[in-house]
């Protein structure tokens, strides 16, 4: 794929989910999909079906910045994060906040450190370790709000996430509706483009 198509496309799809994206971060995007197609080569990172990556990857991570889910400035932990999503696309648009990313594998922690300085990134921290492990090694009640997409089952990750936030902290599981426990708050949300729908999941601690 083009640069010109890519930023076409990304830049298309996130305006019609409300999200504005500048200059720098359409640049910064595309060298993160050119990274992760070099990357994927070697470590399994996600789906080799590179042209949906826009669609199920990038906008995807985007949606909870089309409800207004992230505070100015806000300490953020992306919990499993894998790949970088949805963590780094919201560090990418969003410059103003903190970003945690808690991965156990050391192989994807090497990329996630890699794309962080590939993409000169600051204010972001990659976390190496278990996420139970993660959180008791200096970091519980650091974060305003966790982010996870695909990490565990959503009831799990609400167990693993607790101890990673401060008071009045908030969970954000980006999942499917059929998964969902009777508790929180529900925002429902199509990407362009995909036929699915999905969900935030926005549980907050007391």
């Amino acid at each position: 794929m083009t640069r010109e198509q890519f930023i076409t496309d990304l830049a298309s799809g996130s305006g019609a989910m409300g999200v504005h994206l500048n200059d720098l971060a359409l640049d910064r995007m595309f060298l993160y999909y050119t990274e992760l197609q070099r990357w994927n080569r070697r470590v399994n990172l996600v789906s080799r079906k590179e042209h949906d990556w826009i669609r199920v990857h990038f906008l995807d991570s985007l949606a909870a910045l089309g409800f207004n889910l992230l505070g100015k400035e806000c300490r953020v932990v992306d919990l499993g994060a894998g790949a970088g999503f949805p963590g780094v696309p919201l560090k990418l648009a969003r410059e103003d906040i903190f970003l945690g990313m808690a991965e156990a594998s050391g192989r994807k922690c090497a990329w996630l450190r890699h794309l962080v300085r590939t993409l000169s990134l600051e204010n972001i921290q990659v976390l190496e370790g278990r996420i139970e492990d993660t959180a008791k090694a200096g970091r519980a009640g650091c974060f305003d709000v966790v982010v996870s997409r695909a990490a565990a089952r959503p009831s799990r990750m609400l167990d693993l996430s607790r101890p990673f936030l401060s008071d009045g902290g908030r969970i954000l599981i980006y999942t499917t509706e059929d998964l969902l426990e009777n508790e929180g708050r529900v925002y429902k949300y199509r990407v362009p483009g995909l036929k699915a729908p999905r969900v935030i999941w926005e549980v907050k601690i007391n």
